[in-house]
């Protein structure tokens, strides 16, 4: 595959368009909603807006090898429905300190005073680093295969410098290589897929400013103990994904108290392979902050549903350190839990996959 890419380059053919990209739910997202631009100090942002702006928005943020396109089916999907979506793009920027003053400046310029944020991988990373700086600006985060530090990532200073002079097709040959091998379901082919096609849309600047970021040392655990006041929904698969085990675990020890939504089947992009349930999630995740389609209430929205609310009371926040001492610790082993059924069920699927290429094998 890495090879029939440079090929393509090398010879000036255009890659031909994947299924998603040639599917008549994103050629009506094309048609329907425009692709907007903000200058912010000479960079461009780039987003798709939709649903009423009158609300604070979700903000979703793609991970290295993303484009403001991947989220198109959750901007269709919620913004239909009510919600206020934005789905980002940033430029280049070449320190986490630049990109949280660029993101800043970005929802400044669009009339954005505070949002909720949906992170995916690097763009969870960078969404933990702006909420560490501006955490009364973000009213509630969903973080997908996303990390609280760049360890495992972590490059000399001298091989970062490099990454700015580096060759596009060297670096997406690089990003490529991390990419998921071998056979797969066909919704998660299509999804690799089409991001592969997205890919190929960045410049060298984008690329490199990625992988900049991506392995320029750099953690957010010490501002942990504030993140944690922010309403936190931690959203992953449960198969093959590239992020290594360790920093998931990391993640989820730093968020005891956060609420945990998995996905059996969606590998590294969920949010193409297994839309529909991201975006349910999504809905639970906005609702269980308060926040209702078209900006209605809590009452308002469960009379115009036809929802009875008598039975159910607002559940309160504890105050008293013991109390959340205790309820960090149930939270803890329930993560443990889990996760222990996470791990039988990634066991039991490579199992199914082993057996399926021994009969492949033979026949």
């Amino acid at each position: 595959k890495i090879r029939t890419e440079i090929l393509w380059r090398h010879f000036g053919m255009s890659r031909p368009r994947s299924r998603i990209a040639r599917s008549k739910e994103f050629i009506a997202f094309r048609a329907q909603i425009p692709k907007r631009r903000c200058n912010i100090k000479g960079k461009d942002w780039k987003y798709f807006q939709f649903g009423p702006t009158h609300v604070p928005p979700l903000i979703c943020l793609h991970g290295t090898s993303g484009t403001a396109e991947t989220f198109f089916c959750q901007v269709m999907t919620l913004g239909s429905k009510g919600y206020h979506i934005i789905a980002a793009q940033h430029p280049d920027y070449w320190d986490h300190k630049s990109w949280v003053n660029g993101f800043s400046m970005f929802l400044n310029e669009i009339g954005v005073e505070k949002c909720h944020i949906l992170g995916v991988s690097l763009g969870g990373f960078m969404a933990l680093h702006y909420a560490s700086k501006h955490p009364s600006n973000v009213l509630s985060m969903i973080l997908c295969n996303s990390f609280v530090d760049t360890k495992p990532f972590h490059q000399s200073s001298a091989w970062t410098t490099m990454l700015g002079y580096m060759p596009d097709f060297y670096l997406k040959k690089y990003i490529l290589d991390s990419f998921p091998k071998g056979s797969m379901p066909v919704i998660q082919a299509d999804a690799v897929d089409f991001v592969v096609e997205q890919l190929e849309t960045l410049t060298q600047r984008d690329l490199g400013s990625r992988l900049t970021l991506n392995c320029l040392q750099s953690s957010v655990e010490k501002y942990i103990p504030t993140l944690q006041k922010i309403p936190v929904t931690i959203l992953d698969t449960i198969d093959e994904v590239v992020l290594p085990e360790v920093m998931r675990d990391r993640l989820y020890k730093s968020f005891p108290l956060a609420k945990f939504a998995y996905i059996k089947k969606g590998g590294d992009f969920p949010f193409l392979s297994s839309h529909m349930e991201v975006s349910m999630y999504i809905q639970v995740h906005l609702r269980g902050v308060n926040v209702f389609p078209n900006g209605l209430d809590k009452k308002s929205y469960a009379k115009k549903s036809g929802i009875s609310l008598e039975s159910k009371e607002v559940e309160k926040k504890p105050t008293d350190p013991e109390e959340i001492k205790r309820l960090a610790k149930l939270a803890e082993e329930k993560r443990k839990l889990e996760e222990k059924k996470r791990k039988e069920e990634k066991e039991r699927q490579r199992k199914i996959m082993e057996i399926r290429k021994k009969k492949q094998a033979k026949s």
